[in-house]
């Protein structure tokens, strides 16, 4: 028999999170939830690039040379990007934001850049432009005009840290979701055989999260808003669409914009190193 499921949600990065948890009394999971979104709200203040004062738009304001305090939310999500960024060498990207610019009207529509402008943009971009300091909290910029966006790994961060709240909370049932392209589920879910999660697709088949994460990202989402950091180029239609099942949320959300990007033997590669990832492609019955 099912255990009854409690559910608590907030608006927060632009998107609707949500809480599921279960195996608990409705009291307890309320208030687990609620203190979690708490937390959520907190992060977004320090990560959001939209807020005025916030860790990245305090970094995105920053002259070449210059320095600034963070908190340790905003260490932690560029040194996660960075490591990622190395592993799918350089397909996930964060600080492409001079370049998404010039390839975006302001409408969001999709724009051609001329190539003056793509020499500027490239010339900016780039995580060793970016540098941060564990020790004093601080994080320097090496080039003009360098700004990061987390929007391809701060809600799968955001996940992370509010599972860990829950489960400091004695909550040891549950899954989270961020606009229903990140989730992450940890225990045996409402009828002990994981959390159903749907890729969205017709025909899809459903998986079962158990401690780990899916993401999804595609042009049916973002249109033609995925730019290729490697070639400085809009990506092809190849994958409309690729979901990445990994071991945390954060790793997940990420993994599922590089997919998009690199090529069908680096994706293969990447799973095969790197333990309890996945890649599923619309085109294929079966993960990579």
């Amino acid at each position: 028999m099912a255990s009854e499921i409690h559910r608590l949600g907030a608006h927060a990065m632009a998107t609707e999170f949500q809480i599921f948890i279960t195996a608990t009394s409705e009291a307890k999971a309320l208030t687990a939830a609620s203190t979690a979104l708490r937390d959520l709200e907190t992060l977004e203040s320090e990560l959001s690039r939209f807020k005025g004062n916030s860790d990245i738009h305090r970094i995105n304001q920053l002259p070449k040379g210059q320095s600034t305090p963070v908190g340790h939310a905003a260490i932690d999500c560029i040194e996660l990007a960075r490591d990622i960024h190395h592993k799918t060498n350089g397909a996930f990207d964060i600080t492409l934001g001079p370049l998404l610019a010039i390839f975006t009207n302001p409408d969001k529509s999709p724009r051609e850049p001329s190539e003056k402008e793509i020499k500027k943009a490239t010339s900016s971009i780039g995580m060793d432009n970016l540098k941060t300091d564990v020790n004093s909290l601080t994080v320097s910029v090496k080039s003009e005009d360098l700004w990061i966006d987390l929007g391809g790994i701060g809600k799968g961060y955001a996940l992370d840290q509010m599972a860990l709240s829950l489960k400091g909370s004695g909550i040891t049932n549950a899954m989270l979701d961020a606009g229903s392209s990140t989730l992450l589920a940890f225990g045996e879910g409402p009828e002990g055989d994981g959390w159903p999660a749907s890729l969205g697709l017709s025909n899809s088949p459903i998986i079962n999260l158990e401690n780990n994460a899916l993401s999804g990202s595609g042009f049916s989402e973002q249109g033609e808003h995925i730019i290729d950091p490697r070639k400085h180029c809009r990506i092809c239609i190849e994958k409309i669409n690729a979901w990445a099942l990994a071991p945390y949320a954060a790793l997940s959300d990420a993994l599922s914009t590089a997919f998009l990007v690199m090529t069908e033997n680096e994706i293969i590669n990447f799973c095969s190193i790197n333990k309890g990832v996945e890649a599923i492609l619309p085109e294929q019955s079966n993960s990579i």
